[in-house]
């Protein structure tokens, strides 16, 4: 027995001195003074019921017992540090080459669900009228109150299927639409497909390389961004075109995209009023525009008969020809007036020198407050942060939230000051053709991006080169 147990403490101090001397270099490349990787180590050792403790630790990989052990100490320093076995070997690895470098850029894959084949459909619907919008009524008759409607190609989750009525949920509405102007799951995948709906990519892997050519070995034209969206132009095994926001095409790894179909969502009844009140709103400002242009032609057109009378009045001769003149010149002033206000900021107008910002705590909380409603839907003329708004609908009502009263759509394009696209700060407003954002540092903006996303965060490089920038926080 005292042989016996003699020769377990020889084991022992034979483990613990081959750990040591294999531990103590890998756990100086770290701070983990506060544990004992060896006392770890032990511990399972001594605590297994496997013939071979060791081998059972680190697999069979290792061939002696000193690479065991090592490889055990390894293993529980990595855990420790909160790194995979695969990062672990990859800090071993010193292959360095370009192409090593995509795979680590590229290296999570969309998990393919294979037991659907159009997983954008599972447990959902897609709208097959032919024309016009589906009623989505509050209960499951046809002379239910409308809740609100859904366009052809819409897509809504399944709650409740019924032989007649399946209560679903889209968007902000709920409620009940015939089975017969609908299709289920994978029906309403080939729906799509065999009605050419059109589809769209969602980037799944920032810095995903846009190639020339459907191949890892045609040339890389740009990268595109997490959550960013792309329309599809085509598709072929494994590789999908794409067209970029500039117009350019090129083609992307599909194992790093999800493709989906374009299947916008229901609006409430209470969505649908609030986008007629914003166009109602739009249309009304367009008249009193048209209106006042019109007023300022009728005065100077006036003014030049009432100057052509007096003319004629003192002279027989050559006053015919200086009235004339005198309205071209008031009409000539008016249509320069008239392009004053429907002036758009461009690339190559002057820029204001950028005031100098002392707003860091309330420029940070513009951006906390902003982050509040990502995934919230985008609505075409919405104002509302919840229920659903649009690119300067968003802008808008996180402005307000601050005191600041900034007008909708392309008033906000001349509002505060211009500013160069790089002395942008958090808080402030980018413009790209037909769009605004708002920065929020580190090279990124939030913004309400489309029906398809609703309210998200993208590299500020997202739609192509921005145009210019607006500094209204210190400027207002």
């Amino acid at each position: 027995m005292y042989k016996r147990s003699k020769k377990f403490l020889a084991t022992g101090l034979t483990t613990a001195f081959l750990i040591s001397a294999m531990v103590i270099p890998v756990a100086a490349s770290g701070d983990f003074s506060d544990i004992s990787i060896s006392a770890r180590v032990e511990e399972y050792i001594a605590s297994s019921k496997a013939e071979d403790p060791v081998a059972e630790l680190v697999g069979t990989e290792s061939t002696t017992k000193t690479e065991k052990v090592a490889s055990a100490a390894e293993r529980v320093v990595a855990e420790k540090a909160g790194k995979s076995e695969k990062a672990l070997k990859a800090e071993k690895s010193e292959d360095t080459t370009e192409e090593a470098t995509e795979a680590a850029q590229e290296e999570t894959p969309v998990e393919k669900d294979k037991s659907v084949k159009y997983p954008q459909f599972k447990d959902r619907v897609i709208v097959t009228v032919d024309s016009g919008v589906l009623n989505i009524r509050e209960t499951a008759d046809p002379e239910g109150e409308i809740v609100g409607t859904i366009d052809r190609a819409g897509i809504a989750l399944v709650e409740e299927k019924g032989s007649e009525w399946t209560k679903v949920g889209s968007g902000n509405c709920e409620g009940y639409v015939k089975n017969e102007f609908i299709q289920f799951g994978d029906d309403a995948g080939e729906w799509a497909e065999n009605n050419n709906i059109p589809k769209y990519i969602k980037v799944q892997n920032s810095g995903l390389r846009v190639r020339k050519g459907p191949s890892t070995d045609s040339d890389i034209l740009d990268a595109v961004y997490e959550n960013e969206t792309y329309s599809v132009l085509s598709q072929e095994e494994d590789w999908v075109e794409i067209e970029m926001y500039d117009g350019t095409t090129g083609y992307v790894n599909d194992d790093y995209v999800e493709v989906r179909f374009e299947t916008p969502k229901a609006k409430t009844v209470e969505e649908i009023a609030e986008m007629r009140r914003a166009e109602e709103e739009d249309a009304r400002r367009e008249k009193e525009r048209q209106e006042a242009e019109a007023k300022a032609a009728e005065e100077a057109e006036e003014e030049s008969s009432d100057d052509n009378d007096d003319d004629n009045s003192s002279s027989d001769s050559g006053s015919g020809s200086s009235a004339a003149e005198r309205s071209k010149e008031r009409i000539e002033r008016t249509e320069e007036i008239k392009k004053e206000n429907e002036k758009t900021i461009t690339e190559d107008e002057e820029e204001e020198e950028a005031p100098v910002s002392t707003n860091g705590d309330l420029r940070a909380s513009f951006v906390a407050y902003a982050k509040q409603f990502l995934g919230n839907p985008y609505v075409w003329g919405g104002t509302s942060l919840t229920n659903g708004c649009d690119c300067s609908g968003f802008t808008m009502r996180i402005y307000e939230h601050f005191g600041y009263s900034i007008p909708r759509a392309g008033g906000q394009r001349t509002f505060g000051k211009l500013i160069k696209v790089s002395e942008a700060q958090p808080g402030d407003l980018i413009f790209y053709s037909g769009h605004v954002v708002m920065y929020i540092g580190d090279g990124k903006v939030i913004h309400a991006s489309s029906e398809r996303v609703g309210i998200i965060i993208s590299s500020l490089s997202y739609s192509g080169t921005p145009l210019f920038a607006r500094n209204i926080i210190d400027a207002y």
